[in-house]
């Protein structure tokens, strides 16, 4: 099993935890809060929202005073993660793989979540100690958005060099002509 192969298996289990997550966490906002209510039909999101907020005092996730770039970063996980995220798991299982306007699609994909996730994680650093302790922020700068984010930078760099060898080979073809 090469680099290449590993690799894609690393990003065919991200892609696969990745839509669960999306449904159960990130894109709880899009709801209607009756929906995961005590008494609604998604009650175990709401427990699992409160858990998440109790444990790591996440402020993008309370329910009032999230920056407003928080809210367009959220449309992006509905428009842009969850569909690339299905089409990933589809193309990395697949016994064909990735070719080169999927690696092209995961790499704008992995520029996104860094750019995205480093913005969150910049913001999240300059929470108010009262809010948030500094050992909190290390949980979850650290931990939950750094592991998103080594992920994203990592696609990105593979995906840039995959991309940059198949440039680097029809240069090679054209110079023959």
């Amino acid at each position: 099993m090469g680099a290449t192969s590993k690799l894609n298996t690393v990003y065919l289990v991200y892609f696969i935890l990745h839509i669960p997550i999306l449904f159960c966490v990130d894109l709880v906002a899009f709801y209607p809060p009756a929906w995961y209510a005590a008494t609604g039909p998604l009650a175990p999101l709401g427990h699992l929202r409160t858990y998440y907020l109790e444990s790591y005092k996440d402020q993008f996730f309370q329910p009032t005073g999230a920056p407003s770039f928080f809210v367009l970063f959220a449309f992006l996980e509905l428009v842009f993660h969850l569909p690339v995220s299905v089409w990933a798991v589809r193309a990395l299982s697949s016994k064909t793989g990735l070719k080169g306007k999927g690696e092209l699609l995961l790499f704008l994909y992995g520029v996104e979540t860094a750019l995205t996730t480093a913005t969150c994680m910049w913001e999240a650093y300059g929470w108010d100690e009262a809010l948030v302790s500094g050992a909190e922020k290390v949980t979850l700068i650290g931990g939950l958005y750094g592991s998103y984010f080594a992920v994203a930078l990592l696609l990105s760099a593979d995906m840039w060099m995959r991309l940059a060898k198949k440039l680097e080979a029809a240069d090679k073809v054209k110079k023959l002509q």
